[in-house]
């Protein structure tokens, strides 16, 4: 699995391959807060990690599912995050500029102090 997974250079092929093996499950159940005034940070939704061979689909604890794969948290965050409602991804805006043309001539070299 990691040795697939880190053969395919393209990072927007990864990132859908991270979003097909993870999925977002609603809570089950919610614990009353003790002060009604503060609830506090709720959480929505939790992460079921999976991982696919021979067509069938097992379930993985997290650990297990980044270890293989060799990644950290934030990827599979951001991977799940850039999923739009209609379960499209949105490309990656990294590198949509042009580089800077940084080229110092003759002229300013000689008038460096």
């Amino acid at each position: 699995m990691f040795k697939q997974f880190w053969e395919v250079r393209d990072y927007m092929v990864q990132k859908s391959f991270l979003q097909k093996q993870v999925k977002q499950v609603p809570v089950k159940r919610h614990r009353k807060t003790k002060t009604p005034d503060n609830p506090g940070k709720r959480r929505s939704y939790n992460l079921q990690y999976t991982l696919t061979m021979s067509g069938i689909s097992y379930p993985v604890c997290k650990k297990g599912f980044l270890n293989i794969l060799g990644i950290k948290t934030g990827r599979v965050e951001t991977a799940i995050k850039t999923v739009n409602a209609a379960g499209i991804t949105q490309p990656d805006k990294r590198g949509r500029r042009p580089k800077a043309c940084w080229t110092i001539g003759g002229d300013d070299v000689q008038t460096a102090p």
